[in-house]
């Protein structure tokens, strides 16, 4: 049997030639992939901050811990010192958020400037349609009411005399001039207005003998001042008023801090701080009289 020959056959190895346009295929894919990956990232961390900031609102109020009193420096606007003993207490709060029942002027005998100017913001209730106008004009970052504050919604005769009024005629002119506003109460405004989670740091009451009426119609569990100033004397009088109203905030957990010419201040005693603030307060103000008086020589 004749042989076979085979012939040998090289058989050559097919390598596939990578195509030049993938790797930037596969560049441009990683690149979006990780870009996503940063907006996702970002958008979380943007969630998650505002879930802290509900869940402390004192992120929004934040303390500047490295402040120190200054009282040397300290412009006053207020009648009676009001808004150096809150600075005194606030002093660290740069942003901070006030209720300011009776705002009257915004300029002249206000006891919210000072904090205006410091960045601060807040609610002004004011009844009188002049001053609500110079309220407007001047504090565009406030939101300004022209109404009163009372225990209930009703209509009420608001007797004016000068720049001032009341709704208690007895403190007035028999035969003075009266308007007739809308009043709400305080629970009623803090719900439409107050933002959302907002930390208040005080509340100032200046209404002619109407205190406990505002105070009655406050809802003290959701809406907390850290402090109220409040008017507690008879109109034009130094004669005291607090035995009428002040049983209200100290039932609400509010406790008597100090008192200086016709204003009483309170301070909520669920605040660790307070107590220590309210300690030296004579003091502060004691100084800053002498300085006052320093000034004008």
């Amino acid at each position: 049997m004749d042989s076979i020959k085979f012939k040998k056959v090289k058989i050559k190895k097919y390598t596939f030639k990578k195509n030049p346009k993938r790797p930037k295929r596969k560049i441009k894919i990683k690149t979006i992939i990780y870009l996503i990956g940063l907006i996702f990232s970002f958008y979380l961390f943007l969630l998650i901050g505002a879930q802290l900031i509900k869940k402390n609102p004192q992120r929004k109020n934040r303390k500047n811990n490295n402040k120190i009193l200054n009282i040397t420096n300290f412009t006053t606007y207020s009648q009676g010192f009001e808004d150096f003993v809150l600075y005194c207490i606030f002093y660290d709060i740069d942003n901070g958020f006030y209720i300011d029942v009776g705002a009257n002027n915004p300029n002249i005998i206000s006891d919210t400037k000072a904090f205006y100017l410091k960045g601060w913001h807040g609610i002004n209730i004011e009844p009188l349609p002049v001053m609500y106008k110079k309220l407007l004009n001047d504090r565009i970052r406030d939101i300004n009411l022209n109404i009163g504050a009372s225990d209930k919604e009703d209509l009420l005769t608001l007797c004016l005399n000068g720049d001032g009024s009341t709704v208690n005629k007895k403190y007035f002119k028999e035969n003075g001039e009266t308007i007739n506003i809308k009043v709400l109460p305080l629970s009623k405004i803090c719900k439409e207005y107050v933002p959302k989670n907002e930390e208040i740091q005080f509340c100032k009451i200046d209404v002619e003998g109407h205190e406990k009426n505002v105070l009655l119609g406050y809802d003290f569990e959701n809406y907390r001042p850290k402090v109220f100033c409040i008017e507690s004397t008879k109109p034009f009088t130094y004669i005291p008023t607090q035995e009428e109203w002040e049983y209200i905030l100290i039932r609400n957990k509010y406790a008597f801090g100090f008192a200086y010419d016709v204003n009483r201040y309170y301070y909520d005693t669920k605040v660790d701080y307070l107590n220590k603030r309210f300690s030296n307060l004579e003091k502060y103000v004691n100084e800053f009289k002498e300085i006052q008086k320093s000034k004008k020589l």
